[in-house]
């Protein structure tokens, strides 16, 4: 719950940054509704001001979360940092997109600015950033196929767009003069100056982590696998947490998220892998030794409270932060009920089945519950995970925490329900897929 409480200061400091910064900006434009005898072009202009301003603030801060989103995972989770990442993104192209445009409309001859001329060099390195900010934008959205260490010098250009536009912003703009505006920059700054150290330092320490080869590729059951590596160095996780998987090999550049299906106190890092994709395709063919480049660990997804039952509902390959979830409990032999709800098709769908069962303490209980199966195991329900069900294999709802990951619609239906239930929202935690 300290953690939660973090974030919430996190989003009211920055929120409130965000809103001081906007009323700095507009005062300075507008000088707060002076708008007597001004003619459409004038007002134009000042839109491309404003614009200028606030595309300048967006991009600023989406190159510091970018920077510090391993920093920041402790607090939101990375999957909800990429996801603020890529809205904030398309926020940011509007204004800087807007800026120019508004200048064009004010006074057409403006569209000649955008031709870089460095005998006016606030001009010209205005118009570069803008041309910067393009490429990057466009290198973003096929990252994919752009490979890893190139896609590391791209991002080194996001630290030469934002000089490029700190200093157009500040010795052309006319406001560059008014004490709050400098003020901001300065923030602006700092931040992503502390946020590029971190990034730097981080890349550093992860150097220094070892490397991780393939120890074996196990079958569980049809197109799921489960990959097992062995790292070089003790590698230190939560259980319920995620890493980045990512192989030189092929033109698979892209990192791909898999959760952790070992638990903490375990030698090798387990992941369970269902196949779709070329990616899952060429680690399923990995012989043992081969290397994994493995970034991480992140996520939030991980059970801190202590004094509150534990409920896990899993879905398909959504097992795989359950399994290092209830190992770890197993291991530190700690006494916390858990309930575990694992959805499936069929019987034969199971995932780890054997290891489940194998599970006799007091504190866990489990079922299945299958969809396409008459329910015919002595702990098993026929259908789906329903409000019949979570009630009857959890005793204590306004005492337990709910923990779920699986497809969406699976998802999306048990909001529902533990919304009819009364469950606090703060109790219950969600496994994104983002990828």
């Amino acid at each position: 719950m300290k953690t939660k409480i973090k974030a919430k200061t996190i989003i009211i400091v920055l929120f409130g940054f965000l809103v001081f910064s906007f009323i700095v900006f507009t005062n300075a434009v507008f000088n707060f509704g002076n708008f007597q005898g001004m003619g459409i072009a004038k007002i134009f202009y000042l839109l491309g001001k404003l614009a200028g301003l606030v595309g300048f603030l967006f991009l600023s801060l989406l190159i510091f979360s970018g920077d510090t989103a391993r920093y920041f995972d402790r607090f939101f989770g990375m999957d909800k940092i990429i996801k603020f990442q890529r809205k904030f993104a398309l926020f940011t192209m509007v204004f800087v997109l807007a800026h120019p445009i508004f200048f064009i409309l004010s006074d057409w001859p403006t569209l000649f600015w955008l031709i870089p001329n460095f005998s006016a060099l606030p001009l010209a390195l205005g118009a570069m950033s803008f041309y910067i900010f393009i490429a990057v934008t466009v290198a973003s959205t096929v990252y994919k196929r752009i490979s890893y260490n190139f896609w590391q010098y791209i991002h080194v250009f996001t630290y030469v767009l934002f000089g490029f536009s700190l200093y157009h912003a500040f010795y052309l703009g006319f406001d560059s003069g008014n004490r709050l505006v400098r003020a901001v920059y300065l923030i602006l700054l700092a931040a992503v100056a502390a946020g590029a150290i971190y990034r730097t330092n981080y890349k550093l320490k992860q150097r220094r982590t070892g490397k991780f080869y393939v120890e074996s590729v196990k079958d569980e059951i049809k197109n799921v696998f489960t990959l097992t590596l062995k790292p070089e160095k003790k590698f230190l996780f939560q259980a319920g947490q995620f890493c980045f998987l990512r192989l030189n090999q092929d033109k698979l550049y892209a990192r791909h998220p898999f959760t952790i299906a070992s638990s903490p106190g375990e030698n090798e890092l387990r992941f369970i892998v269902k196949i779709q994709g070329r990616f899952t395709q060429a680690l399923l063919k990995l012989k043992s030794g081969d290397e994994v480049i493995v970034d991480g660990p992140f996520g939030i997804f991980t059970a801190e409270d202590r004094a509150k039952d534990l409920v896990f509902i899993a879905g398909g390959v959504g097992i795989a932060p359950f399994i290092s979830l209830v190992k770890d409990r197993l291991a530190e032999e700690k006494k916390q009920q858990v309930v575990l709800l694992y959805g499936s098709k069929t019987e034969a769908d199971i995932i780890c089945r054997r290891e489940l069962d194998s599970i006799k303490k007091g504190w866990f209980k489990k079922a299945y519950i299958l969809s396409d199966d008459p329910a015919e195991l002595a702990v098993s329900e026929a259908g789906h995970i329903n409000q019949e069900i979570i009630e009857k294999y959890v005793p204590h709802i306004s005492n337990s925490l709910f923990y779920i990951c699986g497809p969406e619609p699976m998802k999306t239906s048990l909001k529902e329900i533990l919304k009819k239930l009364k469950v606090n929202r703060q109790n219950v935690m969600i496994e994104d897929f983002f990828w």
